[in-house]
């Protein structure tokens, strides 16, 4: 990735880069594997949100009703790679503005590497493009969307675990202290490591800053954030930890819920607890 100007480039790197009826559609579907990306986590995080929330409406993650509960994420991907292909692909415009920087940083001849440009501007006419700027709306929009959704359901999850956490048993409550901390980082943490750098890699060429071959950082954390979300898991889960420190396990209760029940058991056990009192 490049960034020159008020532009943005993804240059393909693959057996398939001068392949350019491959290559310029492979390249696409890697931009667009972000929004699937960004919509799994969404997913990820309203089936927390029910499992905790609304344990009654869990029929959606199972049977025939799994396939329309996906179908939001492959909308996602699909419209994302086609609104990076149409409007970004190689043309005379973008391969000359690009031709020094890819030869010169990257050894790639921009008139036969396979790559996508968005350009906000005409680098020769200075006129802004609107396809691209409708284009990087649709993604912010998108961006904008799925992170709403993550933090109202990180919060509503967090909410109704800590409301219940004074009906809990010593025992459940050190478990779900644990997995509100665990939850609450995992909140926080794809906007450091996906929304952030993609955000910026995005804007900030609309304003003329550059950034040159710093953008492939912007993939860089994107690759972190598969390692980091179960680490905090791993981490902050005491069984979880003494397991893989070769600890001995103290809470066998603690241990069975947290390996085989989600927080909505968690809650329910709360619950029929504080009606047996």
């Amino acid at each position: 990735m490049f960034v020159k100007g008020r532009s943005l480039c993804v240059c393909s790197n693959g057996p398939l880069r001068l392949y350019r009826p491959i290559g310029v559609p492979l390249t696409s579907i890697y931009c667009g594997s972000f929004g699937m990306c960004i919509s799994l986590l969404t997913l990820h995080f309203f089936y927390r949100y029910v499992a905790v929330c609304k344990p009654d409406k869990m029929r959606y993650f199972n049977g025939k009703h799994i396939f329309l509960t996906f179908s939001p994420s492959l909308f996602i991907f699909v419209t994302w790679s086609m609104t990076t292909y149409w409007p970004m692909a190689p043309d005379e415009m973008r391969e000359i503005h690009y031709h020094d920087v890819l030869m010169k940083t990257f050894q790639t001849n921009s008139f036969e590497a396979s790559f996508v440009a968005m350009m906000f501007q005409d680098p020769q006419t200075s006129t802004w493009l609107p396809s691209q700027l409708l284009s990087c709306a649709y993604m912010s929009f998108l961006m904008s969307v799925c992170f709403s959704v993550i933090v109202f359901c990180g919060y509503q999850a967090l909410k109704q675990m800590r409301s219940h956490a004074s009906h809990m048993s010593s025992k459940t409550k050190e478990l779900n202290k644990q997995l509100f901390m665990t939850l609450g980082i995992q909140t926080l943490l794809p906007v450091f490591t996906m929304y952030i750098p993609v955000g910026c890699l995005m804007i900030l060429p609309m304003f003329g800053i550059e950034l040159g071959a710093a953008a492939n950082n912007a993939a860089a954390f994107l690759g972190l954030y598969p390692a980091l979300d179960p680490l905090v898991a791993i981490l902050l889960i005491k069984d979880f930890r003494n397991f893989v420190f070769c600890k001995s396990v103290t809470s066998t209760y603690a241990s069975a819920v947290s390996n085989t029940a989600p927080p909505s058991k968690i809650l329910q056990a709360s619950r029929n607890q504080s009606q047996n009192k």
